[in-house]
């Protein structure tokens, strides 16, 4: 059996979005809760807060804008 014969097919890609730095400080226990977090449903912190903030934000009434054809919010 060749290297080919055992290697594993790769998952497909996730779709990329252009991201910026946020520079921000949370307190102590959101830090430590948010990693527990990210360890037990297999994720990143960047996909949580992500997802958070969006939520936060579209429950407010601020939905997210449209994205332009190459993954650019306008």
């Amino acid at each position: 059996m060749d290297l080919t014969d055992r290697a594993v097919a790769m998952p497909p890609q996730r779709p990329r979005f252009e991201r910026v730095q946020l520079n921000t400080r949370v307190r102590v226990e959101i830090e430590q809760t948010l990693q527990r977090f990210v360890v037990d449903h297999n994720t990143t912190v960047q996909s949580s807060v992500d997802l958070a903030l969006a939520e936060f934000l579209a429950a407010r009434g601020y939905p997210l804008l449209p994205a332009d054809d190459d993954g650019r919010s306008r």
